[in-house]
């Protein structure tokens, strides 16, 4: 319990504030604090009445205020305008407006239309002030300044600001993804192709994405929604190795890490022209290695998820060249693995069987042969069509429709089988030990995150693109990618603190500011709201006043 409690010093009192527990049963001051002399306390009484105030309006204030903070520690409203050519005049310089656009965007406005309605609403709208209208127009008259080679040089700069701050990369992970939309009328970007969301029938955009250990984007490039990954790898390549080659770092010693989907021989001897290679090969490629009995596989190391990993190491010819071959084995995987199998064979074997009821019955419409295997092929998806089998007969007399005889082909579902739960690496490192290639190989789940990253509504959405013209989709895409490298850095100088980007975004956007007006003497004010712990962490750490 707190009392006061007063002193007699050299004949003057003052007060104290203590706190009285019982120690060993005996009553003791644990704690006293100084508040000062009597005249001093009436003095804060009724200075305390002019600090009383009334919340006018508040803003979410502490995400603004982090990618304002992270935009002025990687000095990109000053990168962009040196590399653009806008003429000097008043109001928002190139810098300005796309520094906005990401904001906004991650802030929920996400097409340039919303962003007058966002801003008229934000923390912003108190710390910037400028003389025209946040108009859809005004934001596509500054995306002209921003060209292939003006993007490039600007994420060269970036990137070059990165590794000075310590974030270097010496192993690369590379993938590619897609993104359809609603466009109709379009250039030559967005086009038909084989969508990841299963909607094929709509077009779509590409975009390769290489990222460092450390989880930050060192490269992006976007192309043609028809092109396939293998074809396109090579642009790819080029691509990343000029970014080093800009950013003076040798590709030597570089690591680049894919997956089998940008497997070709040309695509293996490219890579390791200029750097090593840790990549995963189709079963098909050495299905041997899938015959290992499992006591010759040895424990590897548990995952994050709590799954144990076991490997098997030797020495196999691919793509025409000997390399450190490792097959993992994850009981987790395999056992997800065969149950997706099964639940989508099943799936497909039940509208088979209904097709095949349909058929022999003579109610309906008579069918043709051609019709009925048109309607097999659509029932049976394409990475299943080698473990079923059919066959279309002729039309039977008082019939008006063929027969069909449906089963599975056991011999290629026993290799699917044998192959579930497994991956195959390769790398031409031979002196890494087998943990290490398993790891680095696994780590590629970290371009996999940028991805998700990329298609959260709440963070940093490429979808839906708005655009039609090939120019601003390139832009568009070029503005997200340096809001997840805000992100990125943003999450890396947090990193101590163990939150994921989701924890992290959450914890800044209970950050807010409120306008107040003082009860008396009425002058208003913006004061920083009430944060708990990990939210004054995180203001002083990303100096966010």
């Amino acid at each position: 319990m707190v009392s006061l409690k007063k002193k007699k010093i050299k004949g003057n009192t003052y007060w104290y504030a203590v706190k009285m527990a019982r120690v060993n049963g005996k009553p003791k001051q644990v704690w006293q604090k100084y508040i000062g002399t009597a005249e001093k306390i009436v003095e804060l009484k009724e200075a305390s009445k002019d600090l009383l105030h009334i919340k006018l309006k508040s803003f979410q204030y502490g995400r603004t205020a982090a990618l304002l903070s992270i935009s002025d520690e990687l000095n990109f409203i000053d990168i962009v305008n040196k590399h653009t050519n806008k003429k000097k005049i008043e109001g928002l310089t190139v810098g300005e407006y796309l520094l906005l656009n990401i904001i906004g965007r991650c802030d929920g406005a996400l097409s340039e239309n919303a962003m007058q309605k966002w801003f008229d609403k934000s923390a912003l709208n108190l710390l910037w002030k400028f003389p025209h209208k946040l108009t859809c127009q005004n934001f596509l008259n500054h995306y002209k300044y921003i060209d292939h080679e003006t993007r490039n040089k600007i994420e060269d700069d970036i990137c070059r600001v990165l590794t000075e701050k310590g974030i270097a990369p010496h192993i690369l992970f590379l993938d590619e993804t897609n993104w359809f939309n609603y466009i109709k009328k379009c250039e030559e970007l967005a086009q038909n192709g084989n969508n990841k969301q299963y909607r094929n029938h709509m077009k779509q955009v590409c975009m390769g994405l290489a990222v460092s250990e450390d989880n930050v984007p060192f490269m992006h490039e976007v192309y043609e929604g028809n092109k396939h990954d293998a074809k396109i790898f090579p642009e790819l390549l080029d691509a990343l190795t000029e970014r080093l080659t800009n950013l003076e770092m040798t590709t030597e010693h570089m690591t680049l890490v894919f997956d089998k989907g940008n497997n070709s021989q040309i695509n293996i001897e490219d890579v390791l022209s200029r750097m090593h290679v840790v990549a995963s090969a189709k079963h098909e490629q050495a299905e041997e290695l899938l015959n290992i009995s499992p006591e010759d596989y040895k424990y590897l190391y548990t995952n994050s998820q709590a799954n144990e990993i076991y490997g098997y190491r030797t020495m196999h010819k691919l793509f025409g060249q000997e390399f450190t071959t490792v097959v993992l084995y994850n009981e987790a995987s395999y056992k997800k693995q065969k149950k997706s199998y099964e639940k989508r064979k099943a799936k497909i074997w039940k509208k088979l069987e209904d097709l095949k009821r349909r058929l022999e019955s003579n109610r309906g419409k008579g069918r043709d042969k051609s019709s009925v295997e048109r309607e097999v092929n659509d029932i049976i998806r394409k990475d299943f069509r080698s473990v079923f089998g059919y066959k279309v007969g002729e039309i039977p007399q008082c019939k008006k429709k063929p027969t069909l005889e449906i089963w599975i082909e056991k011999n290629v579902e026993e290799r699917r089988y044998r192959g579930f739960g497994k991956t195959i690496v390769f790398t031409d490192l031979h002196t890494w030990h087998s943990k290490k290639i398993a790891k680095t190989y696994n780590q590629k789940y970290l371009v996999e995150d940028d991805f998700k990253l990329l298609n959260d509504v709440l963070l940093v959405p490429v979808g839906p693109i708005n655009h039609h013209t090939d120019f601003n989709i390139r832009t568009h895409i070029f503005l997200c990618i340096i809001g997840m490298i805000f992100y990125r850095y943003m999450a890396w100088k947090c990193k101590h603190l163990r939150l994921s980007i989701r924890r992290l975004v959450e914890t800044l956007e209970g950050i807010r500011v409120a306008i107040v007006k003082q009860k008396s003497g009425g002058k208003v004010g913006i004061v920083i709201e009430e944060m708990d712990a990990k939210q004054a962490r995180l203001f002083s750490l990303l100096d966010l006043g």
